[in-house]
């Protein structure tokens, strides 16, 4: 069970369903003004846990297509089907989640252990060769002339 949830990346999919669903949703529940809520939950908190999932994603060689995770929970379900969140906030909000997460994404990455590597679906892995004889060719490479 904890395999398939790592294969589907369950973890990433919990945090983008409780910061771009369940956020929005407490803080209305709560109370919290609308500038509040900007301020602290979408810009603070959401803007830093996409600057940490771009980061992230790179990283550990996790699908690109899940930079789109949070804007799209965020966008489609919060702002656009159930109205949590004003429209021009769920628009533009969307579009800086997006632009955070590339920026740390393609951002500098000459710290890297993994630059040599090869990206895999589940993480960098590095190369085995599959042959483990060593050939030995003569001095004159083998050719007639």
């Amino acid at each position: 069970m904890k395999k398939a949830f790592n294969k589907f990346y369950g973890y990433q999919w919990l945090t983008a369903i409780l910061l771009g669903f369940f956020l929005p949703f407490f803080a209305q529940q709560i109370g919290f003004r609308e500038i509040h809520q900007v301020i602290w939950l979408y810009l603070i908190v959401n803007g830093s846990y996409t600057l940490y999932f771009g980061y992230a994603i790179r990283k550990h060689g996790y699908s690109p297509l899940l930079i789109l995770l949070v804007p799209a929970i965020f966008g489609g379900v919060s702002t656009f089907w159930l109205k949590l969140v004003a429209t021009q906030y769920g628009f533009y909000f969307s579009l800086l989640y997006i632009v955070l997460s590339l920026f740390t994404f393609f951002g500098d990455t000459r710290d890297d252990p993994d630059e040599n590597l090869i990206p895999i679906e589940n993480g960098f892995q590095d190369l085995a060769s599959g042959t483990e004889k060593d050939f030995s060719l003569p001095i004159d490479g083998g050719f007639k002339s």
